[in-house]
């Protein structure tokens, strides 16, 4: 009976040890700024809108996923460590904005994003924020963006027609209008050719057909379980980005008339032809003026910004520690 006793109570305690070991993941410190501190939980809060969308948007990507979550972490906390760093000069040098002022924009935000109070005061009971914890965060988000206007504005910057022209000739890639083509598909599905095997099975069999002269659009209008009518032609022009990157990648390695190889993937079997391609043209120096200016523009805020925090940091005691 002892026994039995001993081991419910050592089950019981490694419960308790592991609830504590995960609170205590969870709000371990990870900056502190003067007398401010930044825990893990605080980061994973702020972030996790964009968390959600990397992970929606890389799911079939692991590697990557990993690397933009691991650098939205370190962006998001240097977000934390900077509005600190602003709320602290705001205290510390003594300005003054005007209470009512504040008060005023949290009622406009109020009625854009929720309509009316009542509909706040349940959305923030469903996030477990008071309204309280809620107006702290608006008055300091309107102080962050004033404080911002104040030292970082674009409005004494000027432009000038060599430093656009300059840009111009040194990243005249980046103003190509992007290659496109137009893709004739085979596409043979795994639930309707016997799964996996049975389906590569047919697809090389297919290929075989067309490296033996067999009019490609011919062969699809046979075989293929999409675009079968259209000769497995494809509508529109294709760019970068509008494939699945084994597609694009297998589609962008192709030249004019030529045929890929067989691409595998869980849903099936794709073979592509490249009927046509679209060069890329570059943009004319006037089309893309107001467009290199903005990116000047803001490229000169992004170094004033980093300047001025940098201050900032200077005059303040700021610590990190590993995530």
């Amino acid at each position: 009976m002892s026994r039995l006793i001993t081991a419910i109570a050592a089950v019981l305690l490694s419960h308790v040890a592991m609830g504590q070991t995960a609170s205590s993941y969870r709000n371990s410190i990870v900056a502190e700024v003067n007398d401010k501190i930044i825990t893990r939980q605080m980061v994973m809060v702020a972030m996790k809108r964009d968390a959600d969308h990397l992970r929606r948007q890389y799911a079939r990507q692991p590697q990557l996923l990993g690397q933009k979550y691991t650098q939205l972490q370190a962006d998001t906390l240097e977000a934390l460590i900077r509005r600190e760093l602003i709320l602290n000069e705001y205290k510390e040098n003594g300005y003054n904005l005007p209470e009512s002022i504040i008060e005023q924009r949290i009622k406009e935000d109020i009625r854009s994003d929720y309509g009316n109070r009542v509909t706040l005061i349940k959305t923030l009971q469903n996030s477990d924020m008071t309204y309280e914890e809620f107006a702290r965060s608006q008055r300091e988000r309107i102080i962050q963006m004033v404080m911002r206007g104040q030292f970082i504005s674009t409005a004494n910057i000027v432009i000038s027609p060599r430093q656009i022209e300059e840009y111009y000739v040194a990243n005249k890639d980046t103003f190509r209008a992007g290659v496109e083509i137009r893709l004739r598909i085979i596409f043979l599905d795994a639930k309707k050719h016997g799964g996996t095997d049975g389906t590569r099975k047919l697809a090389d069999e297919v290929h075989q057909v067309l490296q033996s002269g067999d009019a490609f659009a011919g062969v699809a209008s046979v075989y293929s379980d999409q675009n079968r009518a259209a000769g497995g032609l494809r509508p529109d022009w294709i760019q970068r980005g509008d494939l699945v990157p084994a597609l694009e990648k297998a589609a962008f390695a192709l030249g004019q008339g030529k045929m890929s190889p067989v691409v595998e993937m869980p849903q099936g079997c794709y073979i592509l032809r490249c009927e046509e391609i679209n060069q890329a043209k570059l943009g004319t120096l006037s089309e893309v003026r107001a467009q290199i200016e903005q990116t000047l523009l803001e490229n000169e805020q992004k170094a004033r910004e980093d300047k001025w925090f940098e201050r900032l940091k200077s005059k303040s005691y700021v610590r990190q520690f590993l995530f």
